[in-house]
């Protein structure tokens, strides 16, 4: 597959979602790219053993391990880091897409599954960066995600391991301490 970029979202601040890319500029992201073709190797999908949490230790505060459920029409969450549950105010770990975003509204839930799913259904890396936004009262920097499918026969993917940055300064300098607390 050759790598696809596209606009969405917001067309005053679109997002750019981008189909297995070639390179990212992020260096988390990067790591996480260059781990994800090495255990591919040859094969069209890594196999789910091999996300090995040991191997990224210290890149686990940003990652969010889901399983596909139901034909990509939902994703349950295995892991959650801790970045990416003060970004989103909550730990979904153990939770549904559906359920775990069910308060950010339909078209957010809509969003991330089909996010989830395009990476099952490609069988490849889809990244999507976008603009910091306010939502309610509450800051939200802007971000870089990348979701990378595994699988638990080398052919059909049925998790997701997606990598989710942002400017960890910037947060903390938007919230208090009793927001990040719940």
């Amino acid at each position: 597959m050759t790598e696809v970029v596209e606009l969405v979202g917001d067309p005053a601040q679109p997002s750019t979602l981008v189909t297995d890319p070639d390179t990212v500029d992020n260096s988390i992201l990067a790591f996480f790219l260059t781990y994800w073709r090495t255990k591919r190797g040859d094969a069209v999908l890594p196999l789910r053993k091999s996300f090995v949490p040991q191997e990224v230790r210290g890149n686990l505060p940003w990652v969010v391990v889901a399983d596909a459920l139901d034909n990509f029409t939902d994703f349950r969450y295995r892991i959650v880091g801790a970045n990416v549950s003060r970004y989103f105010l909550g730990d979904g770990t153990g939770k549904t897409a559906r359920e775990a975003f069910a308060a950010w509204g339909s078209e957010a839930v809509e969003d991330v599954v089909a996010l989830n799913a395009r990476a099952c259904v490609n069988r490849s890396p889809v990244r999507l960066t976008g603009p910091a936004i306010t939502v309610g009262k509450i800051f939200l920097p802007d971000f870089d995600v990348l979701y990378l499918p595994y699988s638990s026969d080398g052919e059909t993917a049925d998790r997701v391991v997606n990598v989710f940055t942002f400017n960890y300064r910037k947060f903390l300098e938007t919230r208090s301490t009793g927001t990040l607390n719940g």
